[in-house]
């Protein structure tokens, strides 16, 4: 019996057999060994987002500053351990792989209830952030890492987007950069409001936001490191031109926007042109169908100009959705230490549709209009005595419209985010703004529409018929 064991262990299909199982045997560990090479890679390289508009990843600006921290920043997540947002934490996990300052703690309220006291007396809800350098913290709440809207059908709120970016993003440079910046909107003269959404992105990128009456102060206050003047629509008094001009000479900043075509303003004017920037009343039509937004003329996606404020825009293809824009102009008084940059510009094809033409309802150049190029926004500078005087001018108050800026898919506040660092002087901006759960919808260039029609009624069906065409014909020829 012993015999017949040892030569069934001698047979052929033993030997197959224990062939198979090692084979089995050595995939299976080379599975095991591969499993947990990979469980050990960090999620950047394990996990993709596929999800619509890259919600749950970090843009290249997040990355280029991230990587570029030289101060450690912890983020403690206030939530019961085990309880974490899991979005959240493989958002911050992200980051934490990005750089070695950047350390993410959990801390259990419950377990530790006086640790939040060391950052602010009021109550934080569950899953916020503290965010915290040696320079000063801040907290993000929970809320606030999501866009919601009220459904005034069902009388509940929705989630309609994801903040965790922006605000993460945000909050690491607030605690880490050396100087906030200040910046004022003048008040008292009907200004258009500047909208929380903008009022949220400037906030990202560091800047506080105050109101500012001249009425009631003698001068503009010595911490402004700008002021924002957004499409007054009656003018400020002479008073107020000689308080920002004060303001400006002493190495002020100041943003303008304007649009109102029937106001007549001769005192912000004279703010104007006292830096050599004239305001052209009327509006830009556009005919060059690669710069305007089918069907209306009037809506501008005017060509970029090389300059700081605009560098990231024209590296990513970016287009300005620029409607109903007045045109500005260097003045020939204007002073040679004063340097005039165009930052968007029309075309060659373009022309200024002047005040006094504005009854005609023709989109063709009639006699008083002025012939194209038109300047729609600059930037213009001057220094004088050791300091340096910023100032930017747009020819449209929908620069800081809510509408305008989803039109050009969020490409018109990141000039403004832009803009307001340039004035600062800072170096760049990096306010994420917030990534919707919708899809947007963008307005398509005039020369798109024409070429999409061509290829879908034309081109398409003459590929088909020319193909079914040479078929018929070689077969016709069998």
């Amino acid at each position: 019996m012993n015999k017949n064991i040892k030569e069934s262990f001698q047979t052929r299909k033993f030997k197959s057999g224990t062939y198979s199982v090692g084979i089995v045997s050595i995939a299976v560990i080379i599975v095991v060994v591969i499993n947990l090479l990979v469980g050990a890679l960090p999620a950047s390289i394990t996990k993709h987002d596929l999800s619509y508009n890259q919600l749950y990843s970090l843009t290249s600006t997040t990355e280029e500053f991230v990587r570029g921290l030289k101060d450690d920043v912890t983020i403690y997540v206030m939530t019961q351990v085990g309880t974490e947002e899991s979005t959240v934490m493989e958002m911050l996990n992200n980051y934490k792989a990005l750089s070695g300052h950047i350390k993410v703690e959990t801390v259990d309220p419950v377990l530790h209830p006086s640790f939040i006291t060391q950052y602010t007396s009021e109550s934080v809800a569950n899953g916020s952030l503290v965010v915290v350098s040696a320079k000063r913290n801040t907290i993000i709440n929970a809320a606030d890492l999501y866009e919601t809207t009220f459904n005034y059908q069902t009388y509940e709120s929705q989630i309609t987007g994801f903040d965790g970016e922006g605000q993460i993003t945000s909050a690491i440079n607030y605690v880490t950069t050396d100087d906030i910046p200040t910046a004022y909107t003048l008040t008292g003269h009907s200004e258009a409001d500047i909208s929380d959404t903008l009022s949220e992105l400037l906030r990202k990128n560091s800047f506080m936001l105050q109101s500012l009456s001249l009425y009631n102060v003698e001068s503009v206050p010595e911490d402004a490191d700008c002021v924002i003047i957004n499409a007054p629509t009656t003018d400020i008094s002479e008073e107020e031109a000689e308080k920002l001009i004060a303001y400006l000479e002493k190495g002020g900043s100041a943003m303008v926007t304007d649009g109102s075509v029937d106001v007549e303003k001769p005192n912000l004017e004279k703010v104007l042109e006292y830096y050599g920037v004239g305001l052209k009343r009327g509006m830009v039509i556009e005919q060059d169908t690669s710069h305007f937004f089918y069907p209306y003329v009037y809506y501008l996606a005017p060509d970029k100009q090389r300059h700081d404020i605009m560098t990231s825009l024209i590296d990513n293809g970016y287009n300005l959705f620029i409607p109903f824009s007045e045109a500005i102009e260097k003045l020939d008084s204007a002073r040679g230490s004063i340097t005039f940059e165009p930052l968007l510009v029309s075309t060659s094809d373009s022309f200024l549709r002047v005040k006094e033409n504005s009854a005609s309802e023709s989109i063709s150049k009639i006699d008083g209009d002025i012939d194209g190029p038109c300047n729609v926004a600059v930037a213009v500078s001057e220094e004088h005595n050791g300091v340096e005087t910023r100032l930017i001018v747009f020819g449209t108050s929908y620069i800081t419209d809510d509408s305008a800026n989803n039109s050009s898919g969020g490409s018109n506040y990141q000039m403004l985010a832009n803009s307001m660092n340039w004035l600062a002087g800072m170096d760049s901006s990096i306010a994420i703004p917030a990534k919707s759960y919708s899809i947007s919808y963008l307005q398509v260039l005039s020369a798109d529409v024409n070429r999409w029609m061509i290829i879908t009624l034309i081109v398409i069906p003459a590929t088909i018929l020319l193909i079914g065409f040479v078929v018929w014909f070689k077969r016709r020829r069998k």
